[in-house]
């Protein structure tokens, strides 16, 4: 049916709910929920035409591709700061997504023709980017409206369309001065000149003139000096055709989930920024509450008798480290990472927040998130015992030595890894595999190769 539609030239999606989620600085991320038949249309569209487009699309932009990852992204960003003089060019976007104008995608695709596309794939391409929505509160009473700028976030053309919308964008930056990194629109761009820096913040500038995009300047760092580190140079700059002066220098770029930071004069450091460490601490506590103390049984404040016993100890703790370590570990046990980095077994794969780390090189960030992951667990565990001794029930708090190994559990019938995981297992684990088999076999977070950026 939905293929007839296409070859007719009559198909449109189902109407979209439309809904929005809370962003940390206080806006909010509009996301449109289609009907699983257009979904898959969409998943098929995305995938077909991005890899028949592979050869079009720049080979610096590493967003929504098949052949490209985040992993690549990071590295090539590494690889462009190996200068003493770097200049780090910077703009954000404000909601990119949004705002991106069907007139300068329209030129793109349908009269330009930049991209190879179908006859059929051209009128699903402009179904979804014209498709009607409401949200759901209002959505039965058939009040639809009809989209006349930016991308359905939430469909997978819009993958596809957002690296159309920064082509242009893309080919102007290719035939400057310097080199860039751009990941849906997240764009840095690296040059050693301040005359090539300005000329690529003008391109900046133009791009979002016709795309119908605006500059962030509020979340933009715009030209910066990276470097500075200890045994670096001081310079004064002075305006002339090759310096400028008023620059701030840094010393770290935060791009994707990673930070990029001047160990030395020759050796840059990937670590995880703060950003992704307070997300991090945020979900362990959530599980943490979630497992231990909102969906406890009984009354408010109380805890059942049932959940605690000889062998299991806490059976709300074994639930929780089982969470735990499905997060960390992407559902591996402890022994089955021991054995990989002993030699004796190979992975069956990478996932979950372990194959967010094989190109970290800060080995004691990841040490001190063990030790507060450890400390997080015994506060929680200390507060179950306390809540259960209010109750009358009496429940022997384990060691710090037992809770990390995880010998507190005894309990035959049911067989569980209880041991606390470790981030820096986690990564050791981690860059061995991608080491022996490629970053390719590694499943980075699919926040990244689908979505928007994880920062």
């Amino acid at each position: 049916m939905i293929w007839r539609k296409l070859q007719e030239g009559t198909y449109e999606p189902v109407p979209a709910v439309k809904s929005e989620i809370p962003k940390p600085d206080g806006s909010a991320r509009v996301i449109m929920a289609f009907a699983i038949p257009d979904a898959a249309l969409a998943n098929v569209l995305h995938k077909n035409i991005t890899q028949r487009n592979a050869n079009v699309l720049s080979s610096y932009s590493f967003a929504y591709r098949d052949d490209k990852s985040v992993f690549d992204a990071v590295l090539h960003l590494r690889r462009s700061l190996s200068s003493p003089k770097t200049y780090v060019v910077q703009y954000d976007f404000s909601s990119y997504f949004d705002n991106i104008s069907h007139s300068f995608l329209s030129d793109l695709l349908f009269e330009r023709k930049l991209f190879l596309l179908s006859a059929a794939e051209r009128a699903a391409v402009k179904a979804f980017l014209t498709h009607q929505y409401a949200p759901n509160a209002i959505y039965t009473s058939g009040a639809f409206e009809r989209r006349t700028v930016g991308v359905p976030q939430g469909s997978s053309v819009s993958l596809f369309l957002a690296n159309a919308a920064a082509h242009d964008l893309d080919l102007t930056l290719e035939g400057l001065n310097g080199t860039f990194t751009r990941f849906a629109d997240d764009v840095v761009a690296i040059t050693r000149s301040y005359r090539d820096a300005t000329r690529i913040a003008q391109a900046f500038r133009d791009h979002c003139k016709a795309a119908g995009l605006s500059i962030n300047y509020k979340k933009s760092p715009g030209i910066q000096i990276f470097g500075g580190g200890a045994g670096r140079e001081i310079r004064h700059f002075t305006i002339d055709d090759d310096d400028g002066s008023g620059l701030e220098t840094i010393r770290h770029i935060d791009y994707v989930g990673h930070r990029i930071s001047e160990e030395s004069l020759s050796k840059l450091r990937i670590s995880l920024p703060d950003k992704a460490v307070s997300r991090i601490k945020r979900r362990v506590s959530k599980i943490l509450h979630i497992h231990l103390f909102q969906h406890r049984l009984g009354a408010p404040g109380a805890v059942s008798a049932a959940r605690f016993g000889p062998g299991f100890v806490d059976w709300d703790m074994v639930t929780a480290i089982n969470e735990l370590r499905k997060y960390i570990y992407g559902g591996l046990t402890r022994g089955e990472l021991q054995s990989f980095l002993d030699g004796t077994s190979r992975l069956r794969r990478v996932r979950g927040l372990m194959g967010f780390l094989p190109l970290v090189s800060d080995v004691n960030q990841l040490s001190q998130l063990d030790g507060w992951l450890l400390s997080a667990v015994r506060r929680a565990q200390r507060e179950r015992v306390r809540m259960a001794a209010a109750q009358g029930i009496t429940v022997v708090r384990p060691r710090e030595r037992i809770i990390l190994d995880g010998s507190w559990y005894n309990f035959p019938p049911i067989d569980h890894d209880v041991s606390v995981p470790s981030f820096a297992i986690a990564w050791r684990a981690s860059r061995k595999f991608s080491r022996r088999y490629g970053l390719s076999r590694v499943s980075s977070a699919t926040y990244y190769s689908r979505t928007s950026g994880y920062s």
